[in-house]
């Protein structure tokens, strides 16, 4: 299992729970619909990682995401997420409705 470091220590998340379209310019800027309510999805531990693996000819969009750490249904940290996307492959997933 993938861990942060917190607090002089390491934290190992069972998940990482994600609030997705909602902001209305990369909405549009992907020509997705505008949700009439929160998108939420999960992604696994293994999206936590320290390195990044991507080939030479790949395009990863990125965007910056704020990032909280509950344990036991209270906040204990704030910190900074990226998130890469293959734009192509999401494409791609996206036509095929997955």
């Amino acid at each position: 299992m993938n861990t942060i470091k917190f607090d002089g220590g390491t934290v190992c998340p069972s998940k990482v729970v994600c609030i997705g379209r909602n902001f209305v310019a990369h909405i549009r800027e992907l020509n997705n619909e505008v949700p009439t309510e929160p998108v939420f999805f999960i992604k696994p531990n293994s999206a936590i990682c320290g390195e990044l693996y991507a080939g030479r000819d790949e395009v990863l969009h990125y965007e910056g995401e704020i990032s909280f750490l509950v344990r036991s249904g209270k906040l204990h940290a704030v910190g900074f997420g990226l998130d890469l996307t293959n734009r192509a492959l999401q494409s791609r997933l996206k036509e095929k409705g997955l």
